[in-house]
């Protein structure tokens, strides 16, 4: 028994403990690996799991962070983007934000690899999230090169938005810290990038001026002004500049560069493009229409390609069969099969659920429909009959053809909420140019004039027929209750509703509290009023 103890007491010591030499090897160990990082050269999970598992039991959190970290490095490497973005939320939930020696720039380049994945997996307005999270944590860790990259690449998620002018502030923005902290070549990189997004939306008024920094400060250049590989839309930007400036003959030389450097479809498509709009400006048809021909057919193996990569990286994302191997006994199998099927109940209640909504609210719509064409029969009828003495009943008929006018606008917007359904109507409303507009200005936090108010207004009572009617029936039209209500179920925050009012946030809340109260009898914030506007399609 004395012995037996002893066994027990050995083996717990050497499971919870450990010896400042082992800490310290293991911590050796763990550095290699990041300075194998930093430099690009290859390691594996295998490499790093050994001190996973170590410093998860003897780390502090410093060390948890970077081991975590490193985990989904190898991760991504490997181009398992699933296990890699959850290695990255096990690495932030290891710091500890409260400690003195929280290593900050650490967690920023967490976030900062987490914006990453999510730009390869075309999730912009997410990876927008979290790139602005790896600048704030860069800032505090004092890693001003990583705070500036981070509020550089935000710009570039802007754009791939499709906010062309908060793209071109932030890039701006990030050139200009650049030489304000002395990174120079880093200046001149963006300045090179500004100038090529501000030319993909044809604003070419400071592309000049732009150039000339990349050119003469970027380091991308070799002897002879030949570009690095990779950066030939450069002689793109360049060609566009002369052909604005009309030199000709430099800009047919730019193009012709490009297409002769550049291999990729993207550049031999500029490159065509380029020389096609030149010839087309110098009256030369026939070549025009030879460069055009070649343009479209690069521009299409360049979308072909691209749905290649699309494709690839979608079955990256959700390719979970290695994840599915590591299960390491019969009884976490088992689990993981009651999980689904557990899973699989709730969503089948879901969709039954939903169906049944569906189901219901469209029962309604079709019932609207239904006594609006009854009444739109009914007018046509006696807008007849009032014919038949036009002048006696002029004022009548006039009457008359104005609520057919008025009924048949309805029985469009009701009709559009039956044969489309409320998810196609959701996506048409993102995608409408209306709506961009719309959202551009609460983004840049501009208050309406009554032009745009009139603007909101249709949009409104075009894809949300239902609750726009609800609206206009209980509240009057032009006040902050109306307007409110009809931002919400737009989709607009808080913050975004009071800057295009010209008032508070906490102002706004208010008002969502009292309509919530007043017409719907609940008691809650902006959001509760939200949902149920949402509910009513």
């Amino acid at each position: 028994m004395k012995h037996l103890l002893t066994i027990v007491l050995t083996l717990t010591l050497l499971t919870c403990c450990t010896t400042p030499a082992r800490r310290e090897a293991m911590r050796h160990g763990l550095d290699s690996i990041n300075m194998r990082n930093r430099n690009d050269q290859p390691f594996t999970t295998a490499d790093v799991q050994p001190y996973v598992d170590f410093f998860d039991r003897h780390g502090t959190a410093n060390d948890r962070l970077l081991a975590h970290y490193l985990m989904g490095r190898a991760y991504h490497e490997q181009g398992e983007a699933p296990m890699a973005l959850q290695c990255y939320q096990q690495a932030i939930e290891c710091a500890d934000t409260t400690a003195a020696d929280c290593d900050y720039a650490q967690m920023s380049r967490v976030y900062g690899q987490i914006a990453e994945v999510l730009y390869d997996q075309g999730l912009y307005r997410e990876q927008l999230f979290y790139d602005r999270l790896a600048e704030m944590f860069a800032w505090q860790g004092r890693d001003t090169l990583a705070a500036l990259m981070c509020l550089e690449q935000q710009g570039q998620a802007f754009e791939e938005i499709g906010y062309a002018d908060s793209a071109f502030a932030r890039m701006e923005e990030a050139a200009e810290k650049y030489r304000m902290y002395g990174y120079s070549a880093y200046a001149a990189s963006a300045s090179g990038s500004l100038a090529f997004s501000m030319l993909r939306y044809g604003r070419t008024e400071k592309i000049g001026n732009l150039l000339e920094i990349y050119e003469s400060e970027s380091g991308h250049f070799e002897q002879g002004g030949h570009i690095n590989n990779g950066k030939e839309v450069y002689y793109y930007a360049k060609g566009l500049l002369k052909l604005k400036e009309n030199h000709i003959d430099s800009a047919e030389y730019w193009f012709r560069k490009e297409l002769h450097d550049g291999k990729d479809f993207n550049n031999q498509n500029g490159g065509a493009m380029g020389l096609a709009m030149l010839y087309e400006i110098t009256h030369q048809p026939d070549s025009a229409a030879k460069y055009y021909k070649y343009a479209y057919a690069m521009n299409d193996s360049m979308y072909a390609q691209q749905a290649t990569k699309t494709v690839s990286r979608m079955q990256a994302m959700y390719d979970y069969s290695r994840h599915q191997e590591m299960a390491r006994s019969a009884s976490d199998k088992a689990t993981m099969a009651n999980m689904r099927l557990l899973v699989s109940l709730i969503v089948l209640l879901v969709i039954s659920l939903l169906a049944s909504w569906l189901y219901i609210a469209r029962k309604r719509v079709i019932e609207e429909m239904q006594a609006i064409s009854q009444a739109l029969g009914k007018a046509r009828n006696e807008l007849a009959r009032l014919r038949e003495d036009t002048l006696t009943n002029q004022q009548a008929i006039c009457e008359k053809e104005k609520r057919i006018r008025q009924l048949e606008k309805a029985m469009g917007r009701y009709g559009k909420l039956v044969f489309f359904g409320s998810e196609r109507i959701e996506n048409d409303l993102r995608m409408s140019d209306s709506y961009k507009s719309i959202k551009d200005m609460a983004v840049r936090g501009q208050k309406l004039t009554a032009d745009e108010w009139r603007l909101v207004y249709e949009v409104f009572a075009e894809y949300f027929p239902v609750c726009h009617d609800f609206c206009t029936s209980t509240m009057k039209i032009d006040t902050i209750e109306y307007r409110v209500s009809m931002l919400l179920r737009l989709h607009f925050e808080t913050k975004e509703i009071a800057n295009m009012s010209g008032v508070t946030p906490p102002y706004i809340s208010k008002v969502s509290t009292k309509v919530l109260k007043d017409h719907f009898g609940k008691r809650g914030s902006s959001k509760d009023l939200a949902k149920e506007l949402n509910k009513m399609g």
